[in-house]
């Protein structure tokens, strides 16, 4: 198996596994906050379709007692596995680290799931509504995320491409720690309002089903083809801005995100980072945006008036050194 900036060889992974291949891999990654977990590991466990599947329980280097209570809690079940993480690489860094790992011993699942460690699946036929879905005939799904601070579903993240002035106003929350943080303090009742008037237009309005640009980061569904055409889950930033940069890796790669309302999960928010912004927070939502800015530039002239790239104590990962394919090429 051979791997470049962080990239999976699915190919020479299906080749060379040594075991069974499951229909899904769900990635999950937990920064303290065990009691999360917890519950997500409770809900996960009762899904029809779970024993076709493997669970990953990422510990990103906590101090608490975390790992020794989630592994106590899942030591009956053969298909959950609890990696212990030898530093906190983030939530993309730890999930690229546990399905690089996973991909080392077993066959490419049909579905790669990655999402926050407060996620509940409070609807039991989940797998199996994601089961009847064709892998091969699209790159990523968006279900939908019932907030627990809205009650309002979270995707799409981004329905449509931002223009140029969507990413202007970008540049200027990210400008100031102080209108990022009345950002976020206004968010809840943006969205209630939205999804407020969303309802007035009665229920036959469909809107919400289909082809989006970006879904939340708080669960993604990644299907096999995405990694067949070069998709990669890059963790070049430690948090934030994932819902663009996957969105813009399947824009080149020619492949769908669609947003699939029968596929539907609950999400609490924020428990690790918090509600309220904090200054290291708002350090990180820097990176990460400032990062997927460069990172994609070339692709969307827009962001070459975004904000100047920072990092803060990450690894150095410049955007050069994860090269995007071109539409149906393959990174080896």
């Amino acid at each position: 198996m051979s791997f470049r900036s962080g990239v999976v060889d699915i190919d020479m992974v299906t080749r060379q596994a040594v075991k069974g291949v499951s229909k899904a891999l769900i990635i999950t990654v937990t920064f303290r906050q065990h009691q999360c977990t917890l519950r997500f590991l409770n809900s996960a466990t009762q899904l029809n379709g779970f024993a076709s599947c493997d669970l990953l329980i990422v510990n990103n280097d906590s101090e608490d007692k975390s790992a020794s209570n989630v592994r106590q809690a899942s030591a009956d079940f053969r298909n959950i596995e609890l990696l212990q993480s030898p530093q906190n690489g983030g939530y993309f860094g730890a999930a690229n680290w546990a399905l690089r790992r996973y991909l080392e011993s077993h066959g490419a699942p049909e579905w790669v799931v990655v999402c926050n460690n407060d996620v509940v699946f409070d609807d039991p036929q989940f797998l199996s509504r994601l089961f009847e879905k064709d892998p091969g005939a699209l790159g990523m799904i968006a279900p939908s995320i019932v907030s627990g601070l809205t009650g309002c579903d979270e995707n799409p993240s981004i329905r449509h491409r931002p223009s140029r002035f969507r990413m202007w106003r970008y540049r200027l929350w990210l400008s100031n720690y102080y209108m990022m943080w009345f950002k976020q303090w206004l968010s809840p009742f943006v969205r209630r309002t939205r999804y407020t008037l969303k309802q007035w237009s009665g229920p036959a309005d469909r809107r919400a089903a289909g082809p989006i640009y970006a879904p939340s980061g708080s669960f993604l569904i990644f299907s096999r083809k995405f990694f067949e055409a070069g998709g990669f889950i890059d963790d070049g930033s430690f948090l934030y801005a994932e819902e663009f940069r996957v969105a813009e890796m399947c824009r080149q790669l020619g492949l769908s995100v669609i947003h699939d309302p029968e596929l539907r999960v609950w999400h609490e928010g924020s428990q690790s980072t918090g509600r309220m912004l904090s200054r290291s927070v708002y350090a990180h939502q820097k990176e990460g945006f400032s990062y997927a800015f460069a990172r994609y530039e070339s692709s969307y002239p827009e962001l070459r008036t975004a904000v100047r790239p920072v990092r803060i104590g990450v690894p150095n990962l410049t955007p050069e050194s994860r090269p995007i394919p071109a539409a149906g090429d393959r990174i080896r």
